[in-house]
């Protein structure tokens, strides 16, 4: 047997000395292993491993009485410990005579790839190019990754990994929340349809020992990479389904013996087409073997030392090598700290930047503020008044404001706002609310115009006089479907004191609008916007107040990361006399009865919403899918009823009318695409229908879900799905949405579903950012790396000094990439 071979086997034997010696350290078995390395002639006359296998019963080693197996065992790893005579080499020429391989991996230490050849001298910089084996056509695979230099492809860090030393045999799997590894030779494959709509792929693997079927939803590219006969390795979660066990949406690769016999954890990369894990796995092994110990630490040498941190290095190699998971995890959390640590000092930065200089206007209400309570047609909760009382309190100044008020849906965010906009018109300043849709935007101008005693108006030049400010003010409406005349003449109004307040969508953000008096603006549904468009809306004015609003609520991590730069809010209680939401599930199988249902209420002088399906394509075939939908109730379950359209391709004031019917109830019935699912508010509206509801986030589900409940009376939410089985992913958002109706809490299920949400998608700005391994779920991690990052702003606010260059230098990209958000 080849010298360079031992020190692997021995870790094997090892291993299964460790594992109590039940002979599975490798699939078959050790003695199987080493009778088939005897057959094919790869144990040398005089190896001692010989021996071993000639003194092996008939049965193997698994017929040995325990302590008969153990000594067994025990004398492979001294065979394997022993030198080995190397045979006399043949003579050869100078020219011909190449240094002996030599092993990267210590005895003891976890096995990775077979080391690297000695390669030129690399920098950090380098083109991934000058790794061995990447082309240029690989190259620009790699890119797609994010790995255009050498140390990128060091810092390309495991999505999972395959654990070789806990495979299962087909007959072997149990139905469980937790993946389950199998390796099967693929008998059949092809596309799938599930449901009406849901395409993707299908599979059945054998192993000898039973068959298996696996699903990858919404996924049909798959059965394209697959072949019939060929061996796979795949891992996920399986559930019983019509009697017979299936995988669902498994990771899956091409089989390699060479990994089988390891025994330990392998890593799993991000991958592409054309790039195969065992292309990625040596060109990443490369890059670690060349330059882990290179890779600067963003954690400032004295706060290493003060925190207790071990090397960087050392967790890079542990990471993509680990002995085990206890091992792969701890060295994840030293790499997630340093992510966190750039991400806090990156937003405490940008906050202390927009709070310079203590020129912000001093907005109050003064002696209107018992008045304005007073005008107010509801009580406020307490949630109300402590976020207003903590908003009035900043505004007042000398600092500008920053703050996000996050509240479920219908809480009763925009009084709040209002309360802060009144108290800007006041003082003698403008005020701006900008929202991410004109129909958001025109709910809100249609809100502002009841709070102020106006009535349900729509005229876009609006002026109000309510008795308590002592003053009339005007209040208008900026959106992009005005004609040229009108945006021209609210630009002049905004810029000439013609206008108090300005509600608009991106409009606003036009070089065109100026605001020289803005003393306070408004975003609402932040999340629809990025770091630079705030920042640009306060530009319009000299320093103003910012006040951000969600109705997505946002747990405390995420706040603390996307938003860290503002102080947060948050309205935790509805209105009284609000009933949860009744949310069911409705199969295929059940329609009849749910429209049934739904005439009942219709009957009963209440309204409904029907949401269409999903057509991720394009816009034009979701106004389609509502057009079909539309006729078809029309002339089937609803045909008794009236009926309105409504989609995001009609011009505003055909918009603002259709939702002006339905809100004076001369439809009861309304079909919409998702453009309805902030800002609508019709509490005669009882029941919401969501057709194809396995297409939508569960954010947005709850959105949709909390257009009905806004009154006291009991409302409906219907989640109509297009298969019976909509895969394991939707199948868990939908039985979330069933089960509660607490915003926070489907926030929570949210982040553990995915671990990187719609706003976390914002910082991390594709494969290439620099939040590589910490997850949303590390709150711990997060909240020492705000306290880390505090302290190191103390000492050095810019990042200036020597000892900061390393973690100045990965705070730049993130605010680059912040800004850059859309």
């Amino acid at each position: 047997m080849p010298v360079t071979d031992s020190s692997r086997l021995r870790r094997v034997f090892e291993l299964e000395l460790q594992r109590g010696c039940d002979n599975q350290a490798v699939i078959g078995g050790l003695d199987r292993m080493l009778i088939q390395m005897a057959e094919d002639g790869l144990l040398e006359r005089g190896d001692p491993l010989r021996e071993c296998v000639r003194t092996l019963p008939q049965l193997g080693s698994r017929s040995l009485p325990e302590e008969e197996r153990r000594a067994w065992v025990e004398a492979t790893i001294r065979a394997l410990s022993a030198p080995v005579p190397a045979p006399r080499p043949p003579v050869t020429p100078p020219l011909a005579r190449r240094p002996a391989p030599r092993r990267s991996t210590p005895p003891g230490e976890p096995l990775a790839p077979a080391a690297t050849p000695r390669l030129p001298a690399l920098e950090l910089n380098s083109p991934v190019t000058k790794l061995p084996g990447v082309s240029k056509a690989n190259a620009a695979r790699f890119e797609k990754l994010g790995v255009v230099t050498v140390a990128d492809a060091a810092r390309l860090f495991p999505r999972r990994f395959n654990d070789f030393s806990d495979m299962r045999k087909i007959r072997e799997l149990q139905p469980s929340g937790a993946p389950q590894t199998v390796v099967g030779k693929v008998v059949t494959c092809g596309q799938a349809r599930f449901g009406r709509r849901l395409k993707g792929s299908e599979a059945v693997i054998s192993d000898g020992t039973g068959m298996l079927r696996i699903s990858w939803f919404n996924m049909p590219y798959v059965a394209r990479g697959l072949a019939i006969g060929e061996t796979i390795v795949v891992s996920g979660k399986v559930r019983r389904y019509r009697g017979a066990l299936q995988m669902e949406n498994p990771e899956y690769e091409q089989f390699d013996e060479e990994l089988l016999h390891t025994g330990r954890l392998v890593p799993v990369y991000p991958a592409t087409q054309g790039l195969g894990q065992r292309t990625i796995r040596r060109v990443v092994k490369a890059a670690v073997d060349q330059l882990a110990d290179r890779i600067v630490d963003p954690v400032p040498a004295w706060q290493r030392e003060a925190e207790g941190l071990g090397a960087l290095a050392a967790a890079i190699r542990a990471y993509h090598y680990p002995a085990g998971f206890a091992e792969m995890e701890e060295a994840r959390r030293r790499l997630a700290l340093g992510e966190f640590l750039a991400i806090q000092a990156a937003v405490l930065m940008r906050r202390a930047e927009w709070q310079q200089g203590s020129d912000a206007p001093a907005l109050t209400l003064g002696a209107r503020l018992t008045p304005f309570l007073r005008s107010l047609p509801f009580p406020l909760t307490r949630a109300q008044q402590d976020t207003m009382e903590d908003i009035l309190r900043d505004i007042r100044g000398p600092r500008p404001m920053l703050r996000l008020l996050q509240g479920d849906v219908g809480s009763g965010k925009t009084v709040v706002a209002f309360a802060a906009i009144m108290a800007a018109v006041q003082s003698g300043y403008q005020a701006a609310l900008m929202a991410p849709t004109e129909i958001l935007a025109e709910q809100h101008y249609r809100s502002f115009a009841r709070l102020l005693g106006g009535g349900d108006l729509t005229a876009l030049d609006g002026v109000f006089a309510p008795g308590w400010l002592g003053r009339s003010l005007r209040v208008l409406l900026l959106t992009g479907s005005l004609t040229a005349v009108q945006k021209t003449q609210i630009r002049s109004d905004a810029a000439h004191g013609g206008a108090d307040i300005v509600i608009g969508t991106h409009a606003l953000l036009e070089d065109e609008v100026q605001m020289p008096r803005l003393g306070l603006a408004v975003v609402d549904e932040q999340h629809r916007f990025g770091v630079m468009q705030r920042s640009k809306l306060r530009q319009k004015g000299h320093n103003p107040h910012l006040l951000v609003m969600t109705a997505t609520p946002i747990p405390r991590t995420l706040a603390l990361t996307v938003y860290g730069d503002l102080e947060v809010s948050t309205i935790d209680e509805m209105p009284p006399g609000r009933k949860p939401v009744s949310t069911v599930w409705v199969q295929p199988h059940e329609r009849d009865e749910a429209y049934a249902f739904i005439r009942e209420r219709l009957n009963a002088g209440e309204q409904a919403f029907v949401i269409c399906p999903l057509v991720e394509e394009s816009e034009a075939l979701d106004v389609r899918s509502a057009e079909e939908e539309f006729d078809r109730l029309r002339s089937g379950p609803l045909r008794n009823y009236r009926l309105g359209l409504l989609h995001g391709r009609m011009p505003g004031r055909q918009k603002d009318e259709i939702m002006g019917r339905f809100g004076r109830h001369e439809t009861d019935v309304l079909v919409s695409t998702s453009v309805i699912e902030v800002g609508i508010d019709v509490p005669n509206a009882t029941v919401i229908v969501i057709e194809g509801a396995e297409r939508f986030g569960l954010s947005q589900l709850h959105q949709f879900r909390g257009r009905v409940g806004r009154s006291e009376l009991q409302s409906y939410c219907m989640l109509f799905s297009s298969g019976e089985d909509p895969g394991p992913d939707a199948r868990e958002r939908l039985e979330a949405m069933v089960e509660t109706t607490d915003g926070f809490r489907l926030a929570e299920v949210d982040l553990e579903m995915r671990g990187e949400g719609e706003a976390w998608g914002r910082v991390q700005s594709g494969a290439n950012s620099m939040l590589r391994v910490a997850r949303l779920t590390d709150r711990d991690l997060l909240y020492r790396a705000r306290a880390m990052a505090e302290r190191v702003l103390e000492r050095d606010p810019l990042l200036q000094k020597p000892e900061h260059r390393s973690l100045a230098a990965m705070v730049k990209p993130f605010l680059e990439r912040a800004t850059e958000a859309n």
